[in-house]
C-alpha cells in the first residue's frame, strides 16, 4: 500500500532581474509575525510565559512545594511565602491558590519581567490594605533576604529555585524564615555532583565529591550537606522532609524544616567510599578514618 502526502508550498517565487536574457529568483517565505505571547496551562492554571525562563518538566517540583505549603497551613493555620526566584510568576499562582497561602511575594530581578508577572498574578485577588494577598519585587534574592532579616519579616515558606549550586543563597535564606518554618532549596550543577568539579563543590557545600555511579544521590546528599553546615553555623538545625530529583537540567531540590537548636548527633556526618571493582559502597564516620 502506498499513500501520497500533498504538500502545501513554503515559499512564493518572485522574479528579478534587468537581463531579460537572465531569469533570477528571490523566495518570498510565509514566517509568520513574532509571538509576543507564550500561554501555558499547568495544573488548571493559564499563564503567560512571554520571555521569561520556564520548564513545563519542572511541575512535579512545583506540585511537591505546593502540597507541603498547603499541609503546612492545614497544620499551622497559617502560610506567608517568599518565593525568591519567580520568573512568570506561576509557582506564586499555585501557592496563592492551591495552598491558600495568606500572603505571596513574588521576586524576580529582571525587571523586564514585571508586566508578566503582573497579568499573571491578576488572576488571584489581590485584596488591600492587611489583606494584600501578594506584591511583586524586582530585587536580588540576596538583597530581598537580607532586607527581610533585618526587618524581622520572617517568612513560612521560602522558595528559592535557583539555578547553578544555589548555595550563597542558604545561609540568608535560613536568616529569613521562621522557626519551624519550611525552606526548599535548589541546585542544578550537575558537574559538582558527577564528581567532574570536586574543587567547586568543596567550595560551595565542604563536600570533595569524586565521580561515582549515583550521581543523582550525591547530588541530593551535597545539597542537604550544605544546609546542615550553614544551619549549624546559626545555632539551627534542619530536618530533611523530601528530596526530589529530576534528570532535566539535572534538578535537586531538597525541602527542610528549620529548627531552633543544634543537632547534637554527629551520625549524619560520614565519608562514602565506593570500590571501583565490585562496585561495593560503605560510608565511614570521622572516627574510623585511618
Amino acid at each position: 500500500a502506498m499513500s501520497s502526502l500533498s504538500l502545501k508550498p513554503l515559499s512564493i517565487p518572485t522574479f528579478i532581474s534587468d537581463n531579460p536574457n537572465i531569469k533570477t529568483f528571490k523566495f518570498q517565505r510565509n514566517i509568520p509575525p513574532p509571538c509576543k505571547s507564550h500561554c501555558q496551562t499547568e495544573r488548571g492554571h493559564q499563564f503567560d510565559v512571554g520571555d521569561t525562563f520556564f520548564r513545563s518538566e519542572s511541575a512535579t517540583a512545583r506540585d511537591l512545594g505546593v502540597l507541603s505549603a498547603a499541609l503546612y497551613r492545614n497544620t499551622t493555620g497559617r502560610l506567608r511565602v517568599l518565593d525568591a526566584m519567580c520568573g512568570c510568576g506561576i509557582r506564586s499562582i499555585r501557592y496563592l491558590a492551591e495552598a491558600d497561602a495568606d500572603f505571596v511575594v513574588a521576586n524576580d530581578a529582571n525587571e523586564n519581567t514585571r508586566e508578566i508577572i503582573l497579568g499573571n498574578l491578576s488572576r488571584v485577588a489581590s485584596g488591600s490594605g492587611e489583606g494584600k494577598r501578594w506584591e511583586v519585587n524586582h530585587l536580588p534574592a540576596t538583597r530581598l533576604l537580607a532586607e527581610c532579616y533585618l526587618r524581622k519579616d520572617y517568612f513560612d515558606l521560602i522558595d528559592v529555585d535557583s539555578f547553578g549550586s544555589g548555595s550563597s543563597y542558604l545561609r540568608i535564606a535560613l536568616d529569613a524564615v521562621k522557626l519551624g518554618g519550611l525552606l526548599y532549596i535548589t541546585s542544578t550543577d550537575g558537574l559538582s555532583s558527577g564528581g567532574h568539579r570536586p574543587q567547586q563543590s568543596l567550595a560551595a557545600y565542604g563536600a570533595y565529591v569524586r565521580p561515582l555511579p549515583y550521581s543523582n544521590e550525591i547530588g541530593l546528599r551535597m545539597l542537604i550537606g550544605g544546609a546542615v553546615r550553614e544551619a549549624s553555623v546559626l545555632g539551627y538545625h534542619v530536618v530533611p522532609l523530601f528530596s526530589y530529583y529530576s534528570y532535566h537540567g539535572p534538578v535537586f531540590r531538597v525541602l527542610l524544616q528549620v529548627k531552633r537548636g543544634k543537632s547534637l548527633s554527629s551520625r549524619y556526618y560520614s565519608f562514602i567510599s565506593y570500590c571501583n571493582r565490585c562496585g561495593n559502597t560503605r560510608a565511614f564516620s570521622w572516627n574510623e578514618l585511618g
